[in-house]
């Protein structure tokens, strides 16, 4: 009797914690969705996302006028689904901007 009294507590036990790890994967995995980058007109880079939860963040690599220095990541703020994440460029060019999602 007694086997089966742990058997079961035991089989509850492990039900439970899949619930917790199942309850709790669907929140670290959600993040923003329709994200992408842009140039503004007034020539500063900007990424924006149209649905999901999370936040996200522009990205733009340079190139510095010396050609020893190499490229130059550079980053926005993250910012939530909404609401845009800028940066202007500083140095001579921009070869990439992309999105990062959290």
């Amino acid at each position: 009797m007694r086997v089966k009294r742990w058997a079961a507590s035991l089989s509850a036990s492990a039900l439970l914690a899949a619930g917790l790890v199942a309850g709790t994967a669907g929140a670290a995995h959600a993040v923003p969705t329709g994200c992408g980058p842009g140039l503004h007109p007034d020539g500063y880079y900007y990424s924006s996302c149209s649905g999901g939860t999370g936040e996200h963040r522009i990205v733009i690599i340079e190139r510095h006028h010396l050609p020893g220095v190499g490229p130059i990541d550079r980053y926005g703020p993250w910012q939530p689904v909404g609401t845009l994440s800028t940066i202007s460029p500083r140095y001579s060019g921009v070869t990439n901007a992309f999105v990062l999602t959290r």
